[in-house]
């Protein structure tokens, strides 16, 4: 994937603009941080330093110019606050499929804001990139990130057991796919 498809790119929806991380955003990653679940599943940074948050900062861009993945703040549109994160992994995209990961800053789950963010990134996946398939890998548990993937027009697939590494360990994961009108 050449990086220009990807460099600079935002992807708005209706509420929310979907765009690169800038160093501006460094608080977000200090909020997020000491989130329990979001310091388990993903790479910001914990304990947070500001070393650590340009470091995170320094690797978005690199994987996003190296066309590994597209990660984007999820930044709300009437107050330009950036209130999560949301990632497409393009690992499989010769296959034709895609990955997607997010997280929200408490203050703004159970808003839709999450459901908005992944619907518009996959949507966008789907038009531009050439997506049949996109995936999301669900804790057995998150019931809060399963209603955000129906929402967002994914099925359930089924278990997956012993899937991935999360907080250091493997576990089981509910697939939740949506593929592709046509």
């Amino acid at each position: 994937m050449p990086d220009t498809v990807l460099a600079g790119l935002e992807v708005p929806t209706e509420r929310l603009v979907l765009r690169p991380w800038r160093q501006g955003d460094l608080g977000v990653l200090a909020q997020a941080a000491p989130d329990p679940y979001i310091a388990s599943i993903t790479s910001v940074p914990e304990p947070y330093t500001v070393e650590a948050g340009q470091a995170f900062l320094r690797r978005m861009t690199e994987l996003s110019a190296g066309g590994v993945t597209v990660p984007r703040a999820v930044e709300e549109r009437a107050t330009g606050t950036v209130v999560g994160h949301v990632s497409l992994r393009l690992r499989d995209l010769d296959l034709g499929r895609a990955g997607l990961g997010y997280w929200m800053l408490p203050p703004a789950r159970g808003r839709g804001l999450a459901r908005e963010a992944v619907a518009g990134l996959t949507e966008w996946a789907f038009d531009r990139l050439g997506v049949w398939r996109a995936e999301l890998c669900i804790e057995p548990w998150n019931e809060a990130s399963k209603r955000v993937a129906l929402g967002a027009g994914y099925e359930r697939e089924g278990l997956l057991r012993s899937y991935q590494v999360m907080g250091g360990r493997r576990c089981d994961v509910e697939m939740f796919a949506r593929v592709r009108d046509g």
